[in-house]
């Protein structure tokens, strides 16, 4: 009998790991954080896109360059609780949504940028380079002095006493790739809207939120979190279309920036001479250009597959196995754990060091025994795992196995 994800139950997981080719004789417990593995709906959608281009590209192209892409941006609405698909920019990764909201941040040289330390190089080194064109200051700040009883009142406070008066926009990762912790956005947000409140709307602070690590893991919805702009990738914890992202942004945070590269989504008017559109939206700041078409129109595919499954659901086995994971790991003396263990402030990532080896050291002997894991690439470089709902409770277990008989003596 033929199965399709419409079907899925809490039970079938084993079904799910059947829609991915990855090879059977390692356990991929390290790429669910890197690059997604192709599930086969998606497989198949891009291999459709794909022989009906080259049949045609023009005619397929003109028929559907305006639906497919309002087709995906609904998708991303509904999954992110958002009204207006129209705020919403298409991209090819999380690295060109942060390029293309910090290089098109409308900035003055006497406002200022604020992130934690521990973002990811593609949103630091974005703000960096919009700091350094527009003369904006840019300050990263501490936010904790130990991840082993962290809690979120002292991330929240923590940033918001170095919240200045010339403070212009913040850059917070949801999820940090290098320790796992997942920063309370929604709290921010709030503590944000407070201080707004009391300042002219031109001056007010923006929250843009880096989402990759906890989008696709996590239930709270864009409004839920209250931040100005979301950026992400959708080809990692989504196990969408390798080359995809987008941003999610309110009406307002969007007349803030201006687009950096030019949308075709307004050439056919500009090209006319007629005037630019009166508001920007994600329409307009998604970069024109031809891009990989098969990949990106795939990209619905993958929001109907976490659909049939269920967000809950989907957060409830992550965090599960995630939570068996980090426990472990806690109980091994030779394994010091740098992530914390509530699931309110970690969600898919796990980074921990082995005594006695280096990082790297820890992810060679992991391979030997087929287990792919990773390496942090952060001045602290931790090993990596990340169970996502490719993987399972046994393998869990074999993992443990493994980094418990790495134990020296």
């Amino acid at each position: 009998m033929s199965r399709s994800t419409s079907h899925v139950t809490e039970f079938d997981w084993d079904f799910i790991r059947d829609q991915f080719n990855l090879r059977r004789d390692y356990i991929h417990i390290g790429s669910s954080q890197f690059i997604s593995s192709h599930p086969r709906h998606i497989k198949d959608t891009i291999e459709k896109y794909r022989e009906l281009l080259d049949e045609d590209p023009v005619a397929f192209i003109e028929e559907n360059e305006k639906k497919i892409p309002m087709t995906i941006r609904k998708k991303i609405a509904a999954y992110m609780g958002m009204d207006n698909p129209n705020y919403i920019a298409l991209t090819d990764s999380a690295t060109m949504g942060h390029g293309i909201i910090y290089t098109g941040f409308n900035l003055q040289n006497e406002q200022e940028i604020l992130s934690p330390e521990h973002n990811h190089y593609s949103q630091q080194e974005s703000i960096q380079r919009a700091a350094t064109r527009t003369g904006t200051k840019f300050r990263e700040v501490p936010i904790y002095e130990n991840l082993a009883n962290v809690t979120e009142d002292e991330l929240v406070n923590n940033l918001k006493k170095e919240i200045h008066e010339k403070t212009k926009a913040i850059g917070l990762t949801w999820v940090n790739s290098d320790t796992g912790l997942k920063f309370p956005v929604a709290k921010m947000a709030k503590e944000i809207r407070e201080i707004n409140k009391n300042r002219d709307e031109k001056d007010h602070i923006l929250l843009i939120v880096d989402g990759v690590h906890g989008f696709g893991i996590e239930t709270e919805t864009f409004p839920e979190l209250g931040c100005d702009f979301f950026i992400t990738s959708t080809h990692k914890w989504i196990y969408g279309p390798r080359g995809t992202g987008f941003v999610a942004g309110t009406e307002k945070a969007f007349q803030h920036v201006s687009p950096v590269i030019p949308s075709y989504r307004i050439m056919n008017k500009v090209s006319k001479k007629q005037e630019h559109p009166d508001k920007i939206d994600g329409k307009q700041m998604s970069p024109g250009g031809f891009h990989s078409l098969e990949h990106r129109w795939a990209l619905a595919e993958a929001f109907t597959f976490i659909e049939n499954i269920g967000k809950k659901r989907v957060y409830e086995r992550v965090h599960s196995l995630a939570r068996q994971c980090k426990e472990g790991l806690a109980s091994m003396p030779h394994v010091v754990l740098h992530t914390p263990i509530d699931d309110g402030l970690s969600s898919g990532i796990i980074a921990f060091e082995v005594e006695g080896m280096s990082t790297q050291e820890v992810v060679d002997k992991l391979d030997t025994k087929k287990i792919i894991a990773t390496v942090a690439p952060y001045r602290s470089e931790f090993a990596r795992l990340t169970p996502g709902i490719i993987n399972t409770p046994a393998e869990i277990d074999t993992v443990l196995e493994a980094i418990m008989s790495l134990k020296r003596g």
